[in-house]
């Protein structure tokens, strides 16, 4: 390959092909306006083109100065992106430690089998995770990306939607012999309700089902991990959100009786400090989540 030792005067060249002036490239670049005029002179003489002319008190690019100022700005906007791209990919690579907080109840489901994947194509030596429930419960001194099941907004915090909720009821299928007449009789006598919470959610749910509660048994339960895993064998209904059970649902694990779902009164978000919100490994983990809850 040909010397190319002409390299250095570009950025000089570039500046006053862009602009049509040596005094306000000069400016631009930080030079004087003979250093521009200097750099341009061993330009062409590097290059054996004439590539400016006078042009009155101005200069002018000639038709080889033309050609050439193109061919040098596409250049130079190819290294630009190829300098940006680099970058990323660097940052990437040496981001080898990632913190995620995340409810206990997604993690068993399936979200701790995502991350531990996702950190293995990705080169993350060092993965962590921490639990959380609300927004309030993350300590963002040690967390990278939290998954949270609560409402907007999240002040001081990038966020977005991971999933609606839909609260649906589901069981062990060993179960739903005791289900058949609950479904003749509009009532869910002597079966056993599993729930977090004060039993709200079963009460709203019963009024969309049109299904009386009467005569069934409550079992109030620390968190819907224990509601699904008491579900799993075969303890009792739960009314939790498909998100949680899909994969269950899958396998035969679990069934849903009933096919009235009610909203939840809260959704699962993905927050990140807003200085971490463009991160290439932040913004990767946030698509690759979104594609397992669309099925990809």
């Amino acid at each position: 390959m040909k010397a190319l030792h002409f390299l250095p005067y570009l950025r000089v060249f570039e500046a006053v092909s862009r602009i049509g002036s040596v005094r306000q490239a000069a400016d631009e670049l930080g030079l004087s306006p003979g250093a521009v005029s200097l750099q341009l002179r061993r330009l062409s003489e590097t290059t054996g083109l004439t590539l400016l002319e006078k042009s009155g008190r101005n200069i002018r690019l000639t038709a080889a100065g033309r050609d050439f100022a193109q061919t040098v700005s596409h250049a130079i906007g190819n290294l630009a992106v190829a300098v940006e791209n680099n970058a990323e990919r660097q940052l990437e690579n040496h981001q080898t430690k990632l913190t995620v907080a995340l409810p206990p109840a997604l993690a068993i489901a399936w979200m701790a089998s995502l991350l531990v994947q996702f950190a293995d194509a990705r080169g993350v030596s060092d993965l962590a995770m921490r639990s959380c429930i609300r927004a309030s419960d993350v300590q963002w001194d040690d967390v990278d990306l939290a998954v949270v099941y609560d409402n907007p907004p999240f002040n001081g915090l990038w966020w977005q939607v991971v999933s609606d909720v839909k609260l649906r009821t589901i069981c062990s299928p060993l179960l739903f012999p005791r289900l058949e007449g609950s479904h003749r009789d509009r009532k869910l006598r002597d079966v056993t309700l599993l729930h977090e919470d004060d039993g709200r959610e079963w009460t709203r749910w019963a009024a969309a089902a049109r299904i009386s509660l009467e005569g069934s048994r409550s079992v109030r339960v620390p968190s819907v991990a224990v509601a699904v895993a008491s579900a799993l064998q075969g303890q009792g209904i739960a009314l939790v959100s498909d998100v949680l059970t899909r994969s269950y649902l899958q396998e035969g694990r679990l069934i849903q009786p009933f096919a009235t779902a009610i909203p939840a009164s809260a959704g699962y978000y993905l927050l990140c400090p807003t200085e971490k919100a463009e991160a290439p490994l932040i913004q990767a983990l946030a698509h690759q989540i979104a594609a397992h809850l669309r099925g990809d």
